[in-house]
């Protein structure tokens, strides 16, 4: 066979592997890429969903006025936003996804805003067959009734989740209980901007040791968690 023929089916056979390498190369990162790089939709009806890091009310009803959202309220109702909350102390994500379909067929909204998970890892609640699940539902949920899905990832752990400030409990007899549960909580973080699928994701913020009780943040920490929710729904 003449020597230019064989150079040129070596050369069209190496441009075909190459080009099936960048292929193959481009899908995988795509594939592992979770976050949806969709535009976000314009519009400022926006649900907030959670439990005692976002609630607004008390087990007994009464009014919490340093939470994130009402920060949030003051600084955006005036601009037109309505700002609906639909979180409550205490509850797992699957309180919030069994809730989340009513809310959603008696409102319309552009962006719904989910800070859920912690009640999960302070419990036996199997993160990765339960609260990974019902996380990815949640924004499926959210998206199927036309909003936008953003996941807040929450707090930097480390520094703030302090266990030596965390009340003991009938179940954690001592201080060095929380350790495990900690580690959770660090490790459900690290796991949903991997796992969860067509959200956005709000960045870990680092809000120091402005807490009591190592778990929730002060009225000086809501402040800073409120400014970075508005990063995010200024960016409209």
């Amino acid at each position: 066979m003449n020597k230019d023929i064989v150079y040129k089916y070596r050369y069209i056979i190496g441009s075909a592997i190459a080009l099936t390498i960048i292929g193959v190369v481009v899908y995988l990162i795509k594939k592992g890429k979770t976050e949806t790089s969709e535009k976000p939709k314009i519009g400022k009806k926006l649900l907030f969903v959670g439990d005692s890091q976002t609630a607004i009310l008390s087990a007994d009803g009464k009014p919490i006025t340093f939470t994130y959202p009402n920060i949030l309220k003051k600084e955006l109702e005036p601009q037109g936003f309505t700002i609906d909350v639909m979180a409550k102390g205490g509850m797992t994500t699957s309180w919030i996804l069994d809730n989340l379909p009513k809310q959603l067929k008696n409102n319309k909204y552009d962006r719904v805003y989910i800070y859920g998970g912690g009640n999960d890892t302070s419990s036996k609640v199997d993160l990765d067959k339960v609260t990974l699940p019902n996380i990815q539902k949640i924004v499926d949920l959210s998206i199927e009734n036309g909003a936008d899905a953003f996941v807040n990832l929450g707090y930097k752990v480390d520094g703030f989740a302090d266990y030596k400030k965390m009340p003991l409990t009938i179940y954690l007899k001592k201080k060095e209980d929380w350790i495990p549960y900690i580690e959770r909580r660090k490790e459900l973080q690290k796991k949903i901007p991997t796992v969860i699928k067509n959200a956005r994701f709000l960045p870990i913020y680092d809000l120091g040791t402005k807490t009591t009780d190592g778990i929730h943040p002060t009225a000086e920490g809501q402040k800073i968690v409120a400014e970075n929710f508005l990063k995010s729904i200024k960016n409209l």
